[in-house]
């Protein structure tokens, strides 16, 4: 898994995608903490990394298009499938180049709430949730980019589908808000990826949570493993 992970890690900052989603994350980072921060003269992180979720949903498949489609477009592929590596090495080595390449980004995001600590008291618990919902919830982001790169040749038909997926979590607050059936809103509700994230938010490290990305996060891997296997005896 080491070597995957590294090949994977290489690969970005062989090209431009790397830098380009490093430079892209950073400076929205710095945008929305000036926005949201240092105009407001606020200590909270919570309205910064609300509005870095909405960014990471747009963001993030970029990051994970190019996963396994670009392999299969280039036939390198095969070479990955008959490596003495076994398939879930293949698909964790890669998840987790492409979640380092992500946690490289956010590196910069813990200086904010240092730069903060100068104007006032900051909240610790609050911000240290936030963080944590904040990687749980890209790291979901980033498994189910792997999961429709895994099924496509083509980045393009990956991204997209990310992000038609992720469009359709956005909105399941208000989907489940104009459905009657009242049990039905309360399961799309508890189903739904942003309101879990806003649990983060309070300050509770709720482990219910911390459960349910994880949860999600290997549903979404062990599905793209499960693809594999297909095509490999197929």
């Amino acid at each position: 898994m080491k070597a995957i992970f590294k090949r994977e890690v290489d690969s970005y900052f062989h090209s431009m995608l790397g830098y380009v989603f490093l430079t892209l994350f950073v400076l929205l980072g710095g945008v929305m903490f000036f926005m949201n921060n240092l105009m407001m003269m606020s200590t909270s992180m919570t309205s910064f990394f609300s509005s870095m979720v909405s960014w990471a949903i747009f963001i993030l498949p970029i990051l994970t298009m190019r996963l396994f489609a670009e392999d299969r477009k280039t036939r390198t592929e095969q070479l990955l499938l008959t490596a003495p590596v076994s398939l879930p090495e293949i698909v964790l080595g890669k998840f987790f180049g492409a979640f380092w390449v992500f946690f490289c980004a956010i590196i910069v995001f813990i200086f904010y709430p240092i730069v903060m600590n100068f104007y006032g008291s900051l909240p610790v618990a609050e911000t240290v949730s936030c963080f944590i919902g904040f990687m749980l919830f890209c790291a979901a982001i980033i498994s189910i980019g792997a999961f429709m790169s895994s099924l496509t040749e083509s980045q393009i038909i990956a991204a997209v589908s990310t992000y038609a997926i992720m469009l359709i979590v956005m909105f399941m607050s208000s989907i489940s808000n104009s459905i009657g059936n009242e049990a039905l809103a309360s399961a799309i509700n508890w189903l739904s990826p942003i309101d879990r994230f806003y649990d983060f938010t309070m300050g509770i490290l709720n482990l219910e949570s911390v459960v349910y990305y994880l949860s999600l996060i290997g549903l979404m891997l062990f599905l793209t493993v499960r693809v594999f296997e297909k095509r490999r005896f197929s």
